[in-house]
Formats: structure tokens, C-alpha cells, sequence
């Protein structure tokens, strides 16, 4: 390895709350992009960067740039020659990285398709014919689910080994799902991006800041059906209770966390630095057999803090730099309340629903002070305590 390849990756390495500390930024991308414009090693460091692959996953290269949301993407338009610009970008949306988030790889199929795909046609093409999607599981299948009475039950492997593998294919699959997505945008097949038409489609379209993601990309099959490894397919509702209650997924380990946070970046399409914290989670819970599609969409540096627990049966959008509880303070964001009529027994409100939507505006804070539980939908037409934070309902 050359010294300027050395001192490329070397440069690329610290986290972004490390770079004051360590060296001057803009000396360093100065030096970075002299480095990738004449030695090929050092151009290699930056694309696996910008692949997210290990060690440059959290890079300070990640974060914003002067006038775009990633600066590692601004750096290789101002610096790449034409040809080796479309071979990074294309690059990216064809990568099976699962630690790249949509939105970057969508701002760089949006760029891939304005200087034209070229040569990488053909690996595009490939992709969009290739494509199997994952099938919802049938209301026949659902009749067969054992139940407690109340949950239906469901196999959990009995080892982490088992539990992590389980997320890491479930990872994958989503992955080859968004690059098909963008691969028969960038190629013009398919349905394209439609314009939004309720408030949900709205605001995620305004905040994520790129034409080729549609809001629908944020709408989470609930019932979409993983292979689990032992014959038995887990919906993607099963395997985010797995997440979200099992040990191993709270704790800041060296193995365990990347694992998590690309399964949240890929199945969830959760927004690049974004984070959901330690013991923090979002889950869906069936009611009887309805698995409602519902929006779950995290906006660029948006913060589930630690403890914070959405449900998602109704939906919730965080757009960009909000920040939901912390401090490992016990906080779940509700978004179906259940309900009854008359003179029902309180049992009835089991599987009687009403659902809305939570919303917290760009650059919204959810207090850690405010313990318990949010009921959204008692805030429809109504102001909360907090600003930013409110309901809409579905389909406006």
C-alpha cells in the first residue's frame, strides 16, 4: 500500500464526534481528494467508504456537506473524473452493503440516472429481472399461527448465533429489495415515483430530499414473510419483537450492534445517521389477522433515544434531526388506541381499534421527562404539550 493510500484511509477513519479532535477538516478533505484523484488505492478507501463497508461504516465522511446531505457524495462529484464518478455511483446502488441507507443510495441512483448509467445498464437490468419479492403471509396461514389466547406464538431460535442470522437475512433480503426498486428507476421501469397524496406522503417526500425514493418505499409490509432457516417463514412483525425483546439486542456490543443498526438501516430504511438506540425499538402488534401496512419513516440524524419504544400499528414519521426520548427513560410512542362502545366489557377493546399517525416535525424534541406512555390519537385536531410532536389521521 502507498503512503498516500495509507494516509487516505487513515483520514477517513475517525467517527464525526473524533474529527476536531484529531485533525482539521479542511485539510483533510483537501488532502483526501488529492489522494483519490491520483492514486488507486486511496480512491478504493473512499469507495468502500462510501459502500459503508468496514471500517469507514461510521465516518465523519458521512456526515453533511456544504450543500447536500452527505459530504462523501459531494466530494466525489467535485473531485471523480465523469467515468470513474458513474462507476462509484453505480457502485453504490449496486452494492449488497445492507449498512448503506436508502436515502444515500437513492441520492445516488438520482445522480447515476442524471449522467446516465452507461455501461452499468446491463448489472441494473439484472437486477430488476432477478428480483423475487417476499410474499405476505395468507389469511390461510394466519388460521394455522398457534395461540396463547391472546399473542400468537412463534419459533425463536435458542441461540444468538441463530437470532442474528436470522437479521442478517432479513437484512439482505430488503437490500436486494430497494436496489430493485431504484435499478428500475434509474432505468425507467416500472411504476415511478408518484406524487404524494395524503399528509404522511407529504411530509416524508419533503423531507427526505430526493426524487427517486417514493413515500411507499416507507411503507412497512407488516406481514411480509422471512425464511427463517428451520422451514418456518417469520414475518417482519415477528422479527422486530425478536429485535426488540431479546437481551443480546440491548447491549453496545462489538458484534451484535453493527448487525442491528444495518437491519434497521435495511429493513426499516431507517434515514443514514440516524439512530435507535440501546433498548430503544419500534414493533407492530397483529390484531386478530390484521397486519395494516402502516409508515414508519426516520428521517437523517433523527434520534429514537435509548428506552424510546414506538408502535407502529398506526404509523409514525420522524422527520430529520428530531430527537424522542433518552436516558434509557421508559417512553412508548402509542399510534392505535384501543376502544369500546357503550356498555362493552373493558375485554372488547382488545381488537377494537382506532390508529392515526405520529409526527414529529424537523428539529422536533420528545422529552426524556415525559415518562410513559404517548397516547397519539387523543391528540387528533388537538395541540400536544410538545411542538413539533402531533397526530394526523390516515388518509389526509
Amino acid at each position: 500500500m502507498t503512503q498516500s493510500a495509507q494516509d487516505c484511509s487513515t483520514l477517513l477513519l475517525p467517527a464525526p464526534d473524533m474529527v476536531a479532535e484529531v485533525m482539521d477538516r479542511g485539510s483533510a478533505l483537501s488532502r483526501i481528494a488529492s489522494q483519490i484523484k491520483a492514486d488507486d488505492t486511496a480512491y478504493e478507501s473512499f469507495a468502500r467508504a462510501c459502500r459503508f463497508e468496514p471500517p469507514f461504516t461510521g465516518s465523519w465522511i458521512h456526515g453533511p456537506g456544504e450543500e447536500s446531505a452527505y459530504l462523501s457524495l459531494e466530494l466525489a462529484a467535485a473531485t471523480l473524473g465523469d467515468d470513474r464518478y458513474r462507476a462509484l455511483l453505480a457502485d453504490i446502488v449496486l452494492s449488497p452493503s445492507t449498512a448503506i441507507p436508502y436515502d444515500y443510495r437513492a441520492m445516488a441512483a438520482e445522480k447515476l440516472a442524471q449522467v446516465g448509467p452507461g455501461e452499468f445498464a446491463v448489472p441494473l437490468k439484472e437486477i430488476v429481472d432477478s428480483f423475487r419479492p417476499l410474499l405476505p403471509r395468507t389469511a390461510e396461514a394466519k388460521i394455522n399461527v398457534p395461540t396463547d389466547g391472546i399473542d400468537h406464538l412463534f419459533d425463536i431460535p435458542d441461540t444468538v448465533t441463530g437470532r442474528l442470522n436470522l437479521v442478517i437475512a432479513a437484512s439482505r433480503a430488503k437490500t436486494l429489495e430497494s436496489q430493485y426498486l431504484l435499478a428500475g428507476r434509474i432505468l425507467g421501469i416500472g411504476d415511478g415515483v408518484a406524487a404524494p397524496r395524503t399528509e404522511a406522503e407529504r411530509l416524508i417526500s419533503e423531507d427526505v430530499g430526493t426524487g427517486m425514493v417514493s413515500p411507499s418505499d416507507y411503507l412497512v409490509p407488516w406481514d411480509q414473510e422471512f425464511p427463517s432457516g428451520n422451514g418456518a417463514a417469520l414475518t417482519l412483525a415477528e422479527l422486530m419483537r425478536i429485535v426488540l425483546m431479546c437481551p443480546e439486542f440491548k447491549l453496545p456490543d462489538v458484534t451484535v450492534r453493527p448487525i442491528l443498526v444495518d437491519f434497521y438501516r435495511s429493513v426499516l430504511r431507517a434515514g443514514g445517521r440516524s439512530i435507535i438506540g440501546l433498548a430503544a425499538g419500534v414493533f407492530h402488534v397483529e390484531h386478530g389477522t390484521l397486519a395494516t401496512p402502516s409508515y414508519y419513516y426516520q428521517g437523517r440524524d433523527a434520534i429514537l433515544g435509548k428506552g424510546c419504544v414506538i408502535d407502529c400499528v398506526g404509523g409514525a414519521i420522524l422527520q430529520k434531526s428530531t430527537f424522542l426520548g433518552g436516558g434509557f427513560m421508559p417512553i412508548l410512542i402509542h399510534t392505535h388506541k384501543h376502544i369500546r362502545k357503550g356498555s362493552e366489557a373493558a375485554a372488547s377493546e382488545r381488537k377494537q381499534i382506532h390508529s392515526c399517525v405520529f409526527v414529529a416535525d424537523a428539529g422536533a424534541r420528545y422529552p426524556m421527562s415525559a415518562i410513559g406512555l404517548f397516547e397519539t390519537v387523543d391528540f387528533l385536531g388537538k395541540e400536544t404539550p410538545y411542538q413539533g410532536i402531533r397526530a394526523i389521521p390516515h388518509g389526509e
